[in-house]
């Protein structure tokens, strides 16, 4: 019986080395995003390398016309595996970010995530078993100047995560929160974030393939909020155990420090 996994934003970073591994699981693979070209040319790749089906479905997910016509495409479609993946970053003040941007980025991260999820929980349910993977941040803990929105809905995908993995209990439906830390992909770059890629030690950038291999390795072991590295781990114990007005100063010095004025993004 062929099975499944849909995996959005594949066209690079955590969302290509997600596709790869339930490539190499002997998933086929339907994947989400707007590169046309790049995303064909990694399609291709798979196809090449693991020999699975991939099927590439074109869509801004941050708009609703673009989750409209995903699940139109996935109507009839069994899916095993679902991996919300796609986002992008905003690097300026909240003040100062453009409204459009806004609503783009909470309609990607909140709206989007739960109307996909609701989507292919049906047929989920009724085949009893399917393994939903919901990409957040170690943001959703430790939120920082010029970050402000993006945290707040990592957050939400967080909650989200933890309450259906308490609603899906005995339905054979495993759900994983992931929430890293400095991942070396194209997401700080395209966001406007000048970073140092190179730095060693506990801010270190982490390969994609790293990342999804500790989370995976996670999830079997049913664990629903997977923070895959010490980074991201040191900073939650920072937001938890600090007290919070020193916890707003050390966030915001940080901030100005490693953050520049920028742009934005979709992966």
């Amino acid at each position: 019986m062929e099975q499944y996994a849909l995996i959005t934003g594949a066209t690079s970073g955590l969302g290509l080395a997600y596709a790869k591994w339930f490539a190499g699981e002997g998933y086929h693979l339907i994947i989400t995003g707007r590169r046309k070209e790049v995303i064909e040319r990694r399609a291709d790749e798979i196809r090449n390398t693991y020999g699975c089906k991939v099927i590439v479905i074109l869509a801004d997910l941050a708009e609703e016309t673009g989750v409209s016509e995903l699940l139109n495409q996935l109507e009839g479609k069994a899916i095993d595996v679902l991996v919300n993946n796609a986002g992008f970053g905003l690097c300026t003040e909240f003040a100062d970010t453009d409204a459009a941007d806004i609503k783009r980025l909470i309609y990607l991260q909140t709206t989007a995530v739960a109307r996909i999820t609701h989507h292919v929980l049906g047929g989920m349910k009724r085949e009893g078993r399917g393994r939903i993977i919901n990409v957040s941040s170690d943001g959703a803990f430790a939120v920082v100047p010029k970050n402000v929105v993006y945290a707040a809905t990592k957050r939400f995908i967080v909650t989200l995560t933890e309450g259906l993995h308490m609603e899906l209990a005995g339905y054979g439906i495993h759900v994983q929160a992931v929430c890293p830390g400095f991942i070396d992909s194209d997401f700080h770059e395209s966001a406007g974030m000048k970073v140092d890629k190179s730095r060693k030690g506990m801010f270190a950038f982490r390969r994609p393939e790293d990342v999804v291999r500790e989370a995976m390795e996670s999830f079997a072991k049913g664990k629903v909020v997977c923070i895959p590295d010490r980074t991201g781990k040191f900073i939650k114990a920072l937001a938890d155990l600090l007290p919070k007005k020193t916890y707003y100063r050390m966030a915001g010095g940080f901030a100005a420090r490693s953050l520049q004025k920028g742009g934005k993004s979709l992966q």
